[in-house]
């Protein structure tokens, strides 16, 4: 990861950069949805990596593969509606995407994307192959505008090793992350919804958004187990006793502020103060007892919940965290 210097984008130019995205989304061509997953992957990329500055920035194939990876496994497993059989939801206008079947062939063998990431070999492999997928395919293809390439997210020459995002890119992405991941997924359950292959079932206008962006709840029991201990049986906000009570593994920067399950990021808290934070951010106490928590503990919570193939990197959730709140008080 490698910056260099520039200054933030004025307002026009934020302005510009948000017309981009729009018109790419609404009027480029799409035979996947790879675009889709790209757009969404170097922006939660540009959170957890960069910086509030209009620096340039390098994302690894790698990291955006394993983005992918997170992304389209809940979607590559069977979708059952109505009365229908469980059917694999068809993510292109031709065959099945490549990196579908790919994950389905690692489904055959692990249950859980948790389970997966346990197995360090395969996991490497699996991402190696996505990766080198992503770069012949999105990566050329994303920035195409009615059959003109318009290189306003990264120049094509300088990405071959890794993706350049150019200068004020990193900042926008970050600023206008909420906005771009709704406009994706958007467009993208309407691709998938309008696919021909999928219409024979999709035709009554399921809520795809669940099925395909939707936490997964799997493993957060055996998180829980091991976060009761590690609060002493106390809700992480109130510090009521969880002892006879109803509980809840919560993410401490909000789902719908940051889709992803990373192990530093998850407490324990009861049914009520699950309920009240709900998409909120905490109080800054609570974030400094949540960061204080994790420095405590950060070697336990590394060796417990990343056995459960869950991500455990400390910097990156902090880094999160940083961008959250800085985000909370700029928008007051």
């Amino acid at each position: 990861m490698l910056f260099s210097t520039a200054e933030i984008p004025t307002h026009h130019e934020q302005l510009k950069f948000l017309k981009h995205i729009q018109q790419i989304l609404q009027s480029g061509t799409f035979t996947s949805t790879y675009k889709f997953a790209l757009l969404i992957s170097i922006t939660r990329l540009a959170i957890e990596q960069g910086q509030d500055t209009g620096a340039a920035l390098h994302l690894e194939y790698q990291d955006i593969a394993e983005k992918f990876i997170d992304l389209y496994w809940k979607q590559s497993l069977p979708f059952q509606f109505n009365q229908y059989e469980p059917f694999f939801l068809k993510q292109s206008t031709g065959q099945q995407a490549k990196i579908i079947s790919e994950i389905q062939k690692a489904q055959q063998q692990f249950k859980t994307l948790a389970a997966l990431r346990t197995d360090v070999l395969y996991w490497n492999r699996l991402k190696r192959t996505v990766a080198t997928t992503v770069k012949q395919m999105p990566v050329v293809y994303l920035q195409n505008l009615n059959g003109q390439t318009v290189e306003f997210l990264y120049c094509l020459e300088d990405s071959k090793q890794s993706l350049k995002l150019l200068p004020k890119v990193m900042y926008c992405l970050r600023q206008f992350s909420e906005i771009v991941e709704e406009l994706c997924q958007k467009r993208w359950i309407d691709f998938v919804r309008l696919n021909k292959h999928n219409l024979v079932v999709l035709d009554g206008l399921p809520d795809l958004d669940e099925f395909m962006f939707a936490p997964s709840r799997n493993q957060l029991g055996r998180v829980a187990d091991y976060l009761i201990d590690l609060q002493q049986y106390q809700c992480f906000y109130c510090g009521k006793s969880l002892k006879n009570s109803k509980y809840a593994v919560d993410h401490f920067i909000p789902w719908s502020l940051y889709p992803a399950d990373t192990g530093h990021n998850f407490v324990l808290a009861d049914d009520k103060c699950n309920s009240q934070k709900s998409n909120y951010l905490a109080s800054e106490q609570f974030l400094q007892k949540w960061q204080e928590r994790n420095y405590l503990h950060d070697q336990s919570i590394v060796r417990e919940i990343s056995q459960f193939g869950f991500l455990t990197d400390i910097q990156r959730s902090h880094r999160v965290a940083d961008w959250a709140y800085k985000q909370a008080i700029e928008n007051e």
